[in-house]
């Protein structure tokens, strides 16, 4: 992604114009961030979710499966680039602190295929990819980088009483790269939650039907 312009010669004024409208094409491209991160994510209402709680911990996600939505928050089509967006909710409604710091996100489809959990390094790597976004300045990346680990759901520190924390996941699609559609179903496992003080560990499991989503 880079515009450039070749000349042999003197420049006339009216080469010279282009071709400086041409460099300004190269530094736009290369400097102007060619995705963005939302400061407040709004997930449409009609979104497919699932929950599952116990005495003292509530877990909610979202899966974000509407591509205009995805577009708006992000400028990106993430499905294309072959990531599902979920947003998590989790809310400690007892009396102790709830270590998240182990946590395993073991993501399925209908058909059994595991969906990898990817850090937001990796993810936005997927979308450079998918987008073929070259010419972007190392700082602007590394400041969007570190935008995207802010949206991120935070497993530390522990989860504290009274506490809701809210961020999201990015789950890599089953499949070979390339566009790809959302699951019909998304069952998510999180395994080794922990307790504070407690010896033993346990896990928590939802399902999200996305088929009237598609629909």
């Amino acid at each position: 992604m880079s515009c450039g312009w070749k000349h042999r010669g003197p420049l006339g004024p009216r080469a010279f114009v282009l071709w400086a409208l041409a460099s300004l094409c190269g530094l736009l491209l290369a400097c102007a961030p060619p995705f963005r991160v939302p400061t407040q994510v709004r997930i449409p209402e009609e979104s497919p979710r699932g929950e599952v709680e116990t005495s003292d911990l509530a877990i909610r996600a979202t899966a974000l499966v509407d591509e205009e939505a995805q577009l708006e928050l992000f400028r990106a089509n993430l499905l294309l680039a072959g990531l599902l967006p979920v947003y998590l909710e989790m809310r400690n409604r007892g009396d102790v602190p709830v270590q998240l710091h182990r946590v395993r996100v073991e993501a399925y489809d209908e058909s059994g295929n595991r969906l990898l959990l990817r850090s937001p390094k990796q993810a936005l790597r997927h979308l450079f990819d998918y987008y073929d976004v070259t010419a972007y300045r190392i700082t602007s990346r590394e400041q969007l980088e570190r935008s995207f680990a802010e949206m991120a759901f935070a497993f530390t520190p522990a989860l504290a009483p009274d506490e809701t924390r809210r961020g999201m996941l990015f789950l890599a699609l089953a499949g070979e790269p390339g566009p790809r559609h959302a699951p019909a179903r998304l069952t998510l496992t999180f395994a080794s939650l922990r307790r504070a003080r407690a010896p033993e560990t346990f896990s928590l499991t939802l399902h999200i039907i996305m088929q009237r989503a598609e629909q």
